[in-house]
């Protein structure tokens, strides 16, 4: 009886690992050539997608580029909404640094429930690279109208929030970038995070570099308030405008060692069922 009792607790917890783990788009869409350039964007792509860490974590990987981004009944538009309060914590990465219609339109004209903005509060992840997110885009090759600083401080409802460049943007990882993101190194920043435009928000930071107290960059904002997926989280991450990165690129890498070992302890992703299982396992097999 133990026997049959221990193998159906272990196909219990599998079924829980494929229902719990989450999925991770990647936009890769046209950029803002000043800030990344197209073949940046693809080689970053490339790397996060076939990066065995992040693959680990996610039931699926897909990419969605130009074409797949614009209006809401876009391939782009769809995900988001598929995976928007679906009880499963699910990842967007801005690879080009533009935030498409599909997730925002614009300029701002749906200040208050867009798709992205659903998505984060459910709990969702959007992660961020290069030009200051939720700014514009490129869609089509062809800048949009923009939504300027209004984008952020509406998906973060944060009234004057802005990544305005100031002080000299020389970012020094600190002892939790050092520790999460191993590749990442000093390096500046055009659009820091102001950190004390967060105090009394509804946001937590979690500072992976900066150059003081105030100006920071990689940074994650974690929401306060728990969703149907878990709890929201916003990443912008090298915010500079670098289209082809000297060296490697912390754009691909950074994001990837990022993903795999910040966010595989702080959010609802495949390695926690995993993890789950494995310790359950032993715990039976030694008590059979």
């Amino acid at each position: 009886m133990k026997r049959y009792f221990c193998i159906l607790t272990v196909i219990l917890l599998l079924s829980v690992t494929t229902v719990f783990a989450g999925d991770l788009a990647i936009y890769s869409g046209p950029s803002n050539t000043g800030w990344i350039s197209a073949a940046a964007v693809e080689a970053n792509t490339e790397l996060v997608m076939n990066h065995a860490g992040v693959k680990a974590l996610f039931n699926s990987i897909q990419n969605f580029g130009d074409g797949d981004e614009v209006g809401d009944d876009s391939p782009l538009a769809e995900w988001c909404k598929a995976h928007t309060g679906n009880g499963r914590q699910d990842v967007i990465l801005l690879a080009c640094g533009t935030t498409p219609s599909s997730l925002y339109p614009f300029p701002n004209t749906k200040p208050d429930g867009s798709n992205v903005e659903n998505f984060i509060e459910t709990g969702n992840i959007v992660i961020n690279v290069a030009d200051w997110l939720f700014y514009m885009s490129y869609e089509g090759g062809v800048r949009s109208a923009e939504n300027g600083p209004g984008g952020a401080q509406n998906v973060f409802d944060i009234p004057g929030l802005d990544f305005n460049e100031r002080g000299t943007g020389h970012q020094t990882p600190t002892d939790l970038g050092e520790k999460y993101i191993p590749s990442l190194k000093a390096f500046r920043s055009i659009r820091p995070w102001h950190v004390e435009q967060f105090a009394n928000s509804n946001w937590d930071l979690v500072i992976f570099a900066q150059e003081d107290a105030n100006n920071a960059d990689p940074v994650v904002a974690v929401s306060k308030e728990s969703g149907e997926d878990g709890n929201g989280m916003i990443a912008a991450m090298w915010q500079s405008a670098t289209p082809n990165w000297a060296g490697t690129d912390p754009r691909g890498i950074g994001v990837a060692e990022f993903i795999e070992n910040w966010l595989s302890e702080n959010a609802t992703l495949d390695v926690h069922a995993q993890g789950k299982l494995s310790t359950t396992w032993g715990h039976l097999k030694v008590n059979r």
